[in-house]
C-alpha cells in the first residue's frame, strides 16, 4: 500500500461527491461539475466569436452535459486504475495468475466499472476484491444515477424554451409589451397574464438553481433565447413601475409578484455565473414615442431617463453583462430585426 493507492481513493471519493452533490443536491453543481461546464461553454463561446445568433453556440449546453458525463467516468476510471497500480500484483489473469500489466489493469479498472464481468482477469486477493466489489457498485449506482440526472435536466431546458415564448409573444420591445396591454385606462391585459407567468419564472428561477446547467443551453434565436426575454420583461417591468403617473392603476399585488420573481431569477444568476461581472456595453435608455404616441400617461422625460440611468444602474448592469454572456446585446430587446 503506497501513496498511488491513496491518491487513487481521493480522486474516487473526490468523482463521488460531485456526482452527489450535483444529482442529489437543489443547490446546484459540484465543484468539478461547475469548473468542467464553465471551460466547455467559454471554449464554445469564444470559437462562436460571443455571437449569440451562432448556430454553434446552440450545442454548448449538449456538449457540457456530455463533457460532465465523462468527467465522471473518467474520474471513477482513473482513480481505480491508479489504485490497482499501488500493487504490482493487484491483478491477475484468471487463468495463468501472473500479474496484470498496466493495460491490463486499465482495462480491468473499466470493465468493473462498467459491471460487464468478462472475467479474464481477476483481484489477487481478498482486499483487491473488496475494492473490486466498491468500485463496481459505485460505478452501477453513480453512472446510471448520472444517467437519470439528464431528464429533468431537459425538462427544465423546456420549461425555458416556454418561458421564452410566452414573453416573446407579449411584444417584441418593452414598449410594445405596455401598448399591446393598454386599453387607454390600464393594463389589464397585462396583468391577466402575470400569474402564470411568474409561476413559470419562478420555476425556472428554481431550476436554474438546482440544475445550473441549464444556463448553458442556448437558442440561436432571439425570440426563443431566454436571456433577451427575461431582461425583455424587467424592462417592462420598471417602466410600469417607474415611469407612469399616479393616475394609472396597477395592480400592486401581481406587480409584487413579479418583481419577487425577477429579483429571484437574476439573484441565482448573479451568485452562480455574473459574481464579477464587468460588461463593456452600456445599457440602452427606453425610447418613450411610441408610449406617448398611444397617449399612456407617462411622467416626465428627465425623470424617466434619471431613474434608468441612475437608480437602476447596477441592476441593468447586472442585465448587461447577462446579455454578454450569452451572445446578445441591448439591441435584441430595444432594437429587434
Amino acid at each position: 500500500m503506497n501513496v498511488l493507492f491513496f491518491l487513487g481513493a481521493l480522486i474516487f471519493a473526490l468523482t463521488a461527491l460531485d456526482i452527489i452533490k450535483t444529482t442529489f443536491s437543489s443547490n446546484g453543481g459540484g465543484m468539478i461539475t461547475s469548473l468542467v461546464s464553465k471551460a466547455v461553454y467559454k471554449a464554445i463561446f469564444l470559437a462562436a466569436e460571443k455571437k449569440g445568433k451562432s448556430k454553434l453556440l446552440g450545442y454548448a449546453g449538449p456538449a457540457v452535459l456530455v463533457s460532465i458525463l465523462s468527467v465522471w467516468i473518467a474520474g471513477f476510471w482513473v482513480g481505480l486504475f491508479i489504485a490497482l497500480l499501488s500493487d504490482s500484483d493487484s491483478v491477475v489473469h484468471s487463468v495463468t495468475k501472473t500479474p496484470a500489466g498496466t493495460l491490463e489493469k486499465l482495462y480491468y479498472a473499466g470493465f468493473t466499472l462498467s459491471t460487464l464481468g468478462i472475467g479474464d482477469y481477476v483481484a489477487s486477493n481478498d482486499f483487491w476484491r473488496i475494492v473490486t466489489d466498491v468500485a463496481a457498485y459505485s460505478g452501477l449506482v453513480f453512472i446510471t444515477t448520472s444517467i437519470t440526472y439528464f431528464l429533468p435536466v431537459l425538462s427544465a431546458v423546456g420549461l425555458q424554451s416556454t418561458l421564452s415564448l410566452y414573453i416573446s409573444g407579449m411584444g417584441k420591445t418593452p414598449q410594445q409589451i405596455l401598448t399591446k396591454s393598454w386599453n387607454g385606462k390600464d393594463f389589464s391585459s397585462f396583468f391577466d397574464n402575470t400569474s402564470d407567468l411568474c409561476q413559470m419564472l419562478m420555476k425556472h428561477a428554481v431550476n436554474h438553481h438546482s440544475y445550473p446547467v441549464i444556463h448553458y443551453f442556448h437558442n440561436s434565436q432571439p425570440k426563443h433565447s431566454i436571456t433577451p426575454a427575461i431582461v425583455l420583461l424587467d424592462e417592462a417591468y420598471q417602466l410600469l413601475a417607474n415611469a407612469l403617473q399616479r393616475e394609472v392603476a396597477v395592480d400592486e399585488t401581481k406587480m409584487s409578484m413579479l418583481q419577487t420573481a425577477l429579483d429571484a431569477y437574476l439573484e441565482v444568476v448573479r451568485e452562480g455565473f455574473l459574481k464579477n461581472a464587468s460588461p463593456n456595453e452600456k445599457a440602452l435608455v427606453p425610447d418613450l414615442r411610441l408610449l406617448e404616441e398611444k397617449r399612456v400617461p407617462l411622467k416626465g422625460k428627465e425623470a424617466i431617463r434619471h431613474y434608468f440611468e441612475q437608480d437602476l444602474r447596477e441592476r441593468r448592469r447586472l442585465l448587461t453583462a447577462l446579455l454578454e454572456m450569452d451572445g446578445w446585446s441591448w439591441k435584441e430587446v430595444y432594437l429587434p430585426e
